[in-house]
């Protein structure tokens, strides 16, 4: 097989999740609309007809190994009914609830087949098909499609686009421009491709959890500590390649800081604090007394240094931004106790339980739920939105929507974890037959990349719950890949027979 046979997948894989984040943020869909379909078709057309062929296969065995597996993959037919179920609406529409001023009441119309999925407004709803399929094909040809290679320069290469974004959203604070690209004028404070805050925070927090994961792996193969062999010892990387993701760390970090999201700035703290403990756990035994003073020393001057730089040079916006975040703001804004959203979400999903109200369906039927008090302070800048996507999918998708997209992201992490559940018990089993000691426990057998996918993963969940970070393609497109490319550093566990 030839070069562009063996990475055409790969090619078209990175490009669309590179464009997905250039467009917006993928927020907007008449810019999707000409480009994110056709990218989706390609891949799915390569996964089908030139996946990527392991050793001493060709390109026929591979193609029927794909296909079979595809056949048997729960994500398969999870991804045809969630299709099956976005699709219906464009075709059963009920018009808007209408105020019927002579009696003073809301009139709501009945869909033409009351039984199956409906919606208010068929190019309200529509974005939803170029959010949620190309997303699933991706997942789909990165697990079936890729080999482990492959899924690790993918997931590496989400993060680098990342990286470049986030220069980007420097250069445009750096001239002052309130246009993205310096074309598209925003009337608010933007990062990036981003028009929303949040959708940035969400992205590039989830991009430094990625990049600090990938660089802990590949530092640690690249240290003489963590060779297993004096074989690997002499072909050690050198340090600018074992280093290397430190750039993306450092400035998916800053860019999410930079968006002024309370969220990201608040996540990324407790995800340091998370990853420096990692760390030093994952290889604390492995270092001599002097390294581990170097270390903590190390750690002790970034902090010190981190924190005088706060006070001493941090903007005002972002002074502000993180005065703003304290226990009672964090609590009022997940519960939602705040405003009228939640219950106004929660009293629609009441009326609508199996399939909801279709996409942004919430901003059609909301004045409906709301009192007369609630009208008086009706919001109008993000008043559309829920700021809760748990609540919004349910009032939108209803319990059969919200329930196939929980599914389809539990099945990708259950698959994740037991491969490193696996992975795990039979290097332990092999270090006991050794009569080796375990240096840190499980913590030194689950690879930084994995741990790193759950605590980004898990940040992101925790942002949607204040929040709409899995409305912005970008997000969701990174957020579902990381499951699957985190296997590409997961040893395949071969029974014996």
């Amino acid at each position: 097989m030839n070069w562009f046979t063996k990475n055409v997948l790969l090619f078209n894989l990175v490009v669309l999740v590179a464009a997905v984040a250039w467009i917006h943020g993928g927020m907007r869909a008449d810019l999707l609309l000409p480009v994110i379909p056709w990218l989706a078709v390609i891949v799915l057309e390569w996964l089908l007809v030139y996946p990527q062929t392991k050793k001493n296969e060709s390109l026929l065995d591979a193609r029927r190994r794909v296909w079979r597996a595809l056949a048997r993959d729960p994500l398969t037919y999870l991804s045809v009914v969630f299709t099956v179920v976005l699709v219906i609406p464009l075709f059963n529409v009920a018009s808007a609830p209408q105020f019927v001023a002579e009696t003073g009441e809301w009139v709501k119309a009945e869909p033409p087949v009351g039984w199956l999925p409906f919606c208010a407004d068929t190019s309200a709803h529509s974005p939803l098909l170029l959010w949620f399929i190309p997303a699933m094909i991706a997942v789909l040809a990165a697990k079936h499609g890729l080999l482990k290679k492959s899924k690790r320069i993918l997931l590496e290469a989400a993060c680098w686009n990342g990286t470049v974004l986030a220069v980007l959203g420097f250069l445009q604070l750096w001239s002052g421009t309130t246009a993205i690209f310096w074309m598209t004028k925003v009337p608010v404070y933007f990062f990036s491709s981003f028009g929303y805050p949040n959708s940035a925070g969400a992205y590039f927090t989830l991009t430094f959890a990625l990049s600090f994961g990938i660089w802990l792996q590949q530092m640690t193969e690249g240290s003489v500590l963590f060779a297993e062999t004096t074989q690997e010892m002499l072909v050690l990387p050198s340090k600018f390649r074992s280093n290397r993701m430190l750039v993306p760390t450092i400035l998916c970090l800053a860019a999410a800081i930079a968006s002024l999201s309370r969220a990201a700035i608040l996540l990324c703290a407790l995800l340091a604090v998370v990853f420096l403990v990692y760390g030093l756990v994952y290889v604390w035994r492995r270092l001599t007394v002097a390294m581990r003073i170097t270390v903590l020393a190390g750690i002790g001057a970034v902090l010190f240094s981190s924190t005088a730089l706060f006070f001493a040079f941090n903007p005002a916006s972002l002074k502000k931004e993180v005065s703003s975040i304290t226990w009672d703001a964090v609590t009022e804004r997940v519960s939602g106790v705040g405003q009228y959203h939640v219950r106004v979400a929660t009293e629609i999903w009441k009326d609508h339980p199996v399939y909801g109200v279709g996409g942004w369906g919430y901003l059609r039927y909301q004045l409906v739920y709301l009192t007369p008090e609630e009208k008086k302070k009706l919001q109008i800048f993000g008043g559309a939105n829920v700021h809760n996507d748990t609540f919004q999918f349910l009032a939108e998708q209803g319990a059969v929507g919200f329930g196939l997209m929980v599914l389809f992201a539990l099945t990708l992490f259950g698959t994740m974890a037991w491969g490193v559940l696996k992975a795990c018990r039979a290097r332990r089993k092999v270090e006991r037959a050794k009569g080796k000691k375990m240096l840190t426990g499980w913590v030194s057998l689950i690879p930084p990349p994995a741990m790193a996918v759950w605590a980004g993963t898990t940040a992101t969940v925790c942002h949607s719950l204040g929040d709409l970070p899995f409305r912005c393609p970008a997000v969701l497109v990174v957020w579902l890949l990381a499951f699957v490319c985190a296997t590409g550093w997961i040893p395949v566990v071969v029974k014996s027979k």
